[in-house]
Order: C-alpha cells, then structure tokens, then sequence
C-alpha cells in the first residue's frame, strides 16, 4: 500500500502515557504508518503529541518544504511557520521534548548530528514566546534553544518538541515509513 492510498484521521492529538486502553486508541486516532512506531514509544514512556502520514503530506508539485524555505527570524509574525510545515513532503511524529529523559535528551542530538535537520527539526513553538513562562535553565534547554528555530503552535502542545519526519513521495510505501519511523524509535531508551 502506498502512503497516497492513506486518508487522513483529522483527530486531534492525545497524551497517552498511563492511559490502558493506549493500543486502542493509537488505532483509531493514529494513521496505519505511524502506529507501531506510536506504540514503542509509548512502551518506552516517551510522549507523542501529534503525527501525520496521509495523502496530504506528498510534496506539492515536487516541493518539500525545508527549515530554509520557511521564514524564520523568531520574531512574532502573522505568517510565521506552523507546525503543518513540518508535513509538506515529509511524514512526521512530534515529541514532547521537555519530559524526555536526560539520556533520551542525548539521543535526540545525537540523532540530529547522525540525519540532519532534514529529518529532525527542534522546534519552539511561538504561542510561548507570546505568553513567556519563567523557567530554570540547565544544560539540555540551552542546548535545545541554541539549535531551535520557532514555529507556531497553541499551549495544548509542548513548549519545546522535536519533529521526526521521513521525506515521502507518490511512490513511499507504508511499509517504508513504518520501518523508517520503528527505527528512529527503538533508537531511544526507555524511561
């Protein structure tokens, strides 16, 4: 089956971590690509936010949308980038960076060394810069700010995430990204 066969779900993301009936839900509100790459890490406690493998993500006339074609300055603007960016020619899983584990933390920097921001973006999301939070800083959250860029998003998502994304295309199979995805996720650690 080709990832062009596969309709969008339209549910809105969930947490899913201590939640028992987790399976369940991955299959209904998570599209047939991601599913199983949705469950390692929920079995590794790591939280997912949102996900997206449809139709909808085929690159437009060819074109993927890349960090340096979105306009990035981090400052506010109407038209700042939004998280559907992350999507035009790539499948993606968003990951709640400020509750991984300091290891997993390692692994995700280690992961944008070894594929390039591509394939892993970090992301801030605007709504914060807006509404500013004071938080205490340690070596992780510096690190994350020195490599993020902003993109907008509301509060019901996390502050700080990463996006994982495979470049797709007419002919990207389901099975290929659900390898590609399965891979990325056994490569964190449990937590």
């Amino acid at each position: 089956m080709l990832i062009k066969e596969i309709k969008p779900i339209g549910k809105v993301g969930k947490n899913l971590i201590g939640d028992e009936s987790a399976e369940e839900i991955i299959d209904k509100i998570i599209e047939l690509p991601l599913r199983k790459a949705c469950k390692i890490y929920k079995s590794k406690n790591i939280e997912t936010n949102m996900s997206s493998a449809n139709k909808k993500n085929l690159p437009k006339k060819g074109k993927r949308v890349e960090k340096e074609d979105l306009k990035i300055d981090n400052k506010i603007h109407y038209f700042s980038p939004n998280f559907l960016s992350a999507g035009r020619g790539y499948a993606w899983i968003m990951i709640n960076y400020d509750v991984l584990s300091n290891e997993n933390k390692e692994k995700i920097f280690e992961m944008l060394n070894k594929y390039g921001e591509k394939c892993i973006w970090i992301v801030y999301s605007m709504y914060y810069a807006i509404y500013p939070k004071q938080e205490e800083y340690d070596e992780y959250k510096k690190r994350f700010d020195e490599k993020s860029f902003r993109m907008v998003y509301n509060n019901k998502y996390p502050r700080r995430a990463v996006f994982i994304r495979m470049p797709i295309s007419e002919e990207t199979t389901v099975e290929e990204v659900e390898e590609y995805f399965c891979k990325m996720a056994n490569e964190m650690s449990n937590q």
